[in-house]
């Protein structure tokens, strides 16, 4: 009898199994991952705020081309 349906059991053991440990190890990663990407993104503002004061910057300078 276990040759009928033992191997099935098997198999959907160890999918189950996989499916767990893939999902703690989501559980685990996600934070982190969207933690990463809002100071990725935090950084990516902040260097492109500087980039565009200092071209302000530049523009508002004064012209040197007075004698």
């Amino acid at each position: 009898m276990w040759e009928y349906f033992g191997p099935d059991l098997a198999f959907d053991l160890v999918k189950g199994l996989v499916a767990g440990v893939a999902s703690l190890a989501f559980q685990v990663v996600a934070p982190r991952t969207f933690h990463a990407a809002k100071w990725f993104r935090a950084r990516w503002v902040a260097r492109k705020d500087a980039r565009q004061a200092a071209r302000q910057a530049r523009r508002n300078a004064p012209a040197n081309d007075e004698p």
